[in-house]
């Protein structure tokens, strides 16, 4: 693994997050705000940083390992996450494990926040930036370096859509350049929704980026505030946008055919599943008496396609819904979108394949001779990715299982602690407030920084993690 080459990218990733600073900083200036000395040191003492690091690794190799990919897989996010909260830190709102636990939030687009709604409006707007720019970063590995590390264990599947990881620094800044105005086209889109729904346009903005990036949560009320069906839809349209498949975007873009994105068998599955749910959850409502038949299908609708896409907006009171219907909110929250997405939770195409790998085992046992092949559309799944598709499936559990235990001795309920630990594995704060816990605040330091650790595993799909703590191992056991 070549340290230079990690110490480069990491120090380039510092920079612009001390860059992306500026925003803030100047709403801030412009407004006279108290936030500007905060701002100010805060993007001199990360940028000076971040020139460190990149000085330390300038001569780095033209080359990535696949090491050096997951290594930087492990420690982008913390690095971000650690540059974001200074400006939390620095104003004083926040300490400094509840501001890394804000930033850690963002970054993994989980949704949950220590500010309130009477917090300064730039660090607001600085929030929405972090998860943008977490988001992004979760795209730009998406194209560049998380074939090579994730690929097999079911996040990459489809030849034509995949994208085989190519160790040139070149071709992967250019890989990086196309996410990036994909990212940013659709941002622009989601964008004049909200505009055109009503808001502001710094309003505007700052939905569009927490909507993008599935970072919303219950502490945003501006639905609830606001009671404009114009803004759901909004909402629903550009949460649609961030539930599918970026790799699937980037070949529509470069063949310049999107009827590409329609044809894909697991968006018209994710679809027949958001249909589903939402007419089970509207039903249900409407019959237990909880709203009339309008209300039942605008707020069914919006909140089944706010958890699946891993969200989490609340236009409603969820906590006061019956059982059934948060039961289906929480499951929603454990599968989560497309592969290739920007939303947590297991994937629709994981789940088919873990569902017809089922039906063929089942045929097997009556057919012991049968030879079947695992399809998902026109596509024929190796045996070799259904394994690893299963062993990725098993550790989620058991890291779900562990997560959930730990949380268990910190005087919350069962239910509140599976809640919490669906969500924060899945990247949607709001499914523990499902069963009414919304006292983060309240957790000892040691359990923020808990949820802190599992907010970055579950983003990092887990593997990242597993296969670089087993490269080390490799190297002192070779040492």
């Amino acid at each position: 693994m070549s340290r230079s080459l990690l110490l480069f990218l990491l120090g380039q990733v510092t920079l612009l997050s001390g860059a992306a600073m500026l925003v803030p900083f100047f709403y801030s200036l412009s407004r006279m705000t108290a936030e500007v000395p905060a701002f100010l040191a805060s993007l001199l003492l990360v940028m000076t940083v971040g020139e460190i690091i990149v000085r330390l690794g300038k001569n780095h190799p033209p080359r990535m390992e696949l090491m050096d990919a997951a290594a930087l897989l492990v420690c982008v996010w913390p690095l971000a996450a650690a540059a974001g909260a200074v400006p939390f830190v620095l104003s004083g709102v926040l300490g400094p494990v509840d501001a890394l636990f804000e930033s850690v939030s963002c970054i993994t687009s989980t949704g949950i926040s220590f500010l309130g709604p009477t917090a300064p409006y730039s660090l607001q707007l600085w929030r929405s930036i972090i998860a943008w720019m977490g988001s992004l970063s979760f795209v730009v590995m998406l194209v560049t370096v998380m074939p090579a590390v994730c690929g097999s264990f079911g996040l990459v599947l489809t030849y034509e859509y995949s994208l085989s990881f190519s160790p040139l620094l070149v071709r992967m800044k250019r890989s990086a350049w196309q996410a990036l105005r994909i990212y940013a086209g659709l941002t622009a889109i989601s964008l004049l929704l909200f505009y055109l729904a009503g808001l502001g346009p710094l309003d505007s903005l700052s939905m569009a980026m927490m909507s993008l990036s599935t970072g919303g949560g219950a502490d945003l009320p501006v639905f609830m505030l606001q009671n404009n069906p114009w803004l759901e839809m909004a909402a629903i349209l550009s949460m649609l946008l961030a539930c599918g498949n970026f790799l699937l975007y980037r070949q529509a873009v470069r063949r310049r055919d999107f009827r590409l994105i329609w044809q894909d068998t697991e968006l018209r599955l994710f679809f027949l599943l958001l249909l589903l749910f939402s007419l089970a959850v509207s039903a249900h409502l409407w019959y237990a008496g909880v709203y009339d038949l309008a209300d039942s299908l605008r707020y069914g609708f919006f909140e089944v396609i706010s958890f699946s896409s891993t969200s989490g907006f609340m236009a409603a009171p969820v906590a006061a819904w019956p059982d059934l219907d948060r039961f289906l909110l929480l499951l929603l929250v454990f599968i989560g979108g497309c592969i290739g997405s920007l939303t947590g939770g297991l994937k629709i195409k994981r789940l088919v394949i873990l569902f017809r790998m089922t039906l063929s085992e089942m045929k097997r046992t009556l057919h012991p001779h049968m030879v079947e092949r695992i399809r998902v559309g026109k596509e024929t799944v190796s045996m070799r990715i259904v394994g690893n598709i299963l062993c990725y499936f098993f550790l989620q559990l058991a890291v779900f299982y562990v997560f959930t235990a730990l949380l268990s001795l910190s005087d919350i309920t069962l239910p509140e602690a599976v809640g919490l630990g669906v969500g924060m594995l899945s990247s949607v704060g709001t499914a523990s407030g499902l069963y009414g816990f919304d006292t983060y605040a309240n957790l000892a330091p040691g359990f923020k920084l808990l949820c802190c650790f599992f907010m970055l595993a579950g983003r990092m799909e887990i593997f990242a993690l597993l296969l670089w703590l087993g490269g080390r191992a490799a190297a002192e056991h070779r040492w």
